[in-house]
């Protein structure tokens, strides 16, 4: 069964259009820790289902995803809609 690690940050590329790492909280039994990873690594552990990613927003979890886009590429997706707070 993948562990939840909240996702509190995110790395963006240069041309703003690629998420190259994510990082957050990992709430264990006798407290938390940070992490941070590559979206390669996240991508790696969520299909081993070691970890399972999430952000919040308004108390509310949405699930990061993996997606497979058509040229075969993967990238991390949230299953659902999330506000952008500028």
């Amino acid at each position: 069964m993948a562990a939840p690690a909240q996702v509190t940050w995110v790395k963006v590329a240069n041309n703003g259009a690629e998420v190259v790492a994510i990082g957050g909280i990992r709430k264990r039994f006798f407290g938390a820790s940070q992490w941070r990873l590559s979206t390669q690594d996240a991508i790696a552990l969520i299909e081993q289902d070691e970890w399972r990613f999430f952000v919040e927003v308004d108390a509310e979890k949405a699930w990061l995803d993996v997606i497979e886009e058509p040229d075969g590429t993967k990238t991390i997706s949230v299953d659902g809609p999330v506000k952008v707070l500028l």
